[in-house]
């Protein structure tokens, strides 16, 4: 994985958004250099959505998408300034949302990226410090240092 996976301009550490879609909608606005195509980059991840939530559960979603709406595989992230119902696992309301956008192809970047992020997020350390870091260029050392490694 590239050290491009993650980026401070690419994080935002007080969303205000306050639905699943509105969501994704913004934090796929944060990446919109990284994308060929918003719109279908957009649809690739409400579609995965409709199909079973991302929200993993213990305030955590991770909602994504392969599309050729993506230019290079990248994460957005977003610390909620209210959690928001992302219909999870555990029925919690999540405010610690990563936004995976991985380009079509037959390469499973989005399945390694997920994997990652998903064993980062059970250290409940890891969440703790997430939870505080004051700016975006710390969340992103925090989440290169432990995420791509």
């Amino acid at each position: 994985m590239s050290n491009q996976l993650f980026n401070a301009k690419f994080i935002d550490l007080d969303a205000k958004t306050t639905t699943k879609e509105e969501t994704i909608k913004y934090l796929a606005s944060l990446i919109t250099e990284n994308l060929n195509d918003k719109d279908e980059y957009i649809s690739a991840v409400m579609a995965r959505e409709a199909m079973s939530t991302t929200g993993i559960g213990e305030g955590v979603a991770i909602p994504h998408g392969k599309s050729s709406g993506v230019r290079v595989p990248t994460v957005a992230f977003a610390k909620m300034s209210n959690p928001i119902d992302w219909e999870s696992l555990d029925d919690e309301p999540a405010n610690l949302i990563f936004l995976i956008a991985v380009p079509d192809g037959g390469n499973n970047d989005h399945l390694q990226i997920l994997k990652m992020l998903a064993i980062s997020l059970m250290d409940d350390d890891f969440k703790e410090e997430l939870l505080k870091v004051e700016t975006n260029e710390e969340a992103e050392k925090l989440l290169l240092e432990r995420i791509v490694g």
